[in-house]
């Protein structure tokens, strides 16, 4: 049985083939460096992803829901901590301090005390208010509350004597600095032999619940982010779970496409596309529900939730765009986790 020989190839068709082949690697190497090669090969890949999307939507509306639960625990904590900073701020705009001065003193002394008080840096108003009108007042609001009725006592409660002294009320920029305040009560020229017996109040029953506040909105902070986290960390694990069984069914395809030298960005942009539509349609759908949960805490709340109500009216595409941005992130991670493992793992 005769077997043929293999015809031998020259050293002059050896060198033609390389130099065939030098040609074509640098035609191709120019083809893909072209910007309309780009931007050919950025929209097919957008077109696949987008495909992949809407083919695999029912089968991903885990991914997209736990997304969208990250976003609107995000979005919540968020919120919650602008309705506890507004409730700090209105609490304390109505906090003030006092400071009590003799009942004998002048409106005049009284004037340059105010006067001096209201150059300190620490304070935002001062307003004096006379034992009279004090008295007046205390007495107003003793007949108001008491319902009472019979003239001759309400009118020998204007005439008994009169106890209260002038009393300056201080409001701070900060409840908690006190100092400059303090110093001034007990070393100021103008100060001297003008305190009433009764002290100055530096606190307030107020205070505790200023701090109350704050203590809660620390902890809401901390829990909403800490959720926030851990629903993060799940969302990214479903979608990397989804990712990695898209690129499992269409690993002959993939195989075929490294045959033929399609590019890393190529076989991977589709699944990068298809993650972050997930992070789109997840911010639609949060964003839907935070905007109508907000309005409708609005009305029932009241003026706390007023800062964030005026940030998303007047400034909604800030946050469209974060809820956008961290959905989009949560899947491109996702997918480029998968996608890399994937192609790592067949290299």
């Amino acid at each position: 049985m005769s077997s043929k020989k293999k015809p031998k190839i020259t050293k002059e068709q050896k060198a033609e083939l390389k130099e065939t082949a030098r040609v074509s690697k640098e035609r191709l190497n120019r083809i893909t460096k072209t910007r309309k090669h780009r931007l050919r090969t950025s929209a097919r890949v957008m077109k696949y992803g987008t495909k992949s999307f809407v083919r695999n939507a029912w089968l991903s509306m885990a991914a997209i829901a736990i997304m969208a639960v990250t976003l609107i625990v995000l979005s919540a904590t968020i919120i919650a901590t602008s309705a506890m900073s507004s409730a700090i701020k209105a609490v304390e705009s109505q906090v003030d301090m006092s400071v009590y001065i003799k009942q004998t003193a002048s409106a005049e002394q009284v004037r340059k005390i105010t006067e001096a008080m209201q150059n300190l840096d620490s304070v935002v108003e001062v307003k004096a208010t006379s034992p009279e009108d004090a008295n007046n007042a205390s007495i107003k609001k003793l007949i108001e509350e008491s319902h009472i009725t019979d003239e001759a006592y309400i009118e020998s409660l204007y005439e008994a004597p009169n106890k209260i002294p002038w009393t300056i009320n201080v409001k701070l920029k900060n409840l908690n600095e006190t100092g400059e305040l303090e110093d001034f009560v007990n070393h100021s020229s103008v100060m001297v032999n003008m305190l009433d017996a009764r002290p100055p109040s530096y606190s307030s029953s107020h205070r505790e619940t200023i701090d109350r506040i704050a203590s809660i909105m620390n902890r809401i902070e901390i829990i909403g982010l800490a959720a926030a986290g851990i629903f993060a960390l799940i969302a990214i694990l479903v979608v990397f779970n989804t990712i990695r069984m898209a690129i499992f069914n269409r690993k002959e395809e993939i195989y075929m496409m490294r045959l033929v030298g399609a590019s890393r960005w190529f076989i991977i942009g589709p699944f990068i596309v298809e993650a972050a539509l997930y992070g789109v349609a997840a911010a639609a759908v949060a964003g839907a529900i935070v905007y109508v949960a907000a309005f409708a805490l609005h009305n029932s709340i009241g003026s706390v939730l007023d800062e964030a109500i005026f940030f998303m009216q007047h400034y909604w595409y800030f946050a469209v765009g974060a809820l956008l941005i961290v959905g989009m992130l949560i899947g491109i991670i996702s997918s480029l986790l998968a996608a890399r493992k994937y192609l790592n793992a067949k290299n």
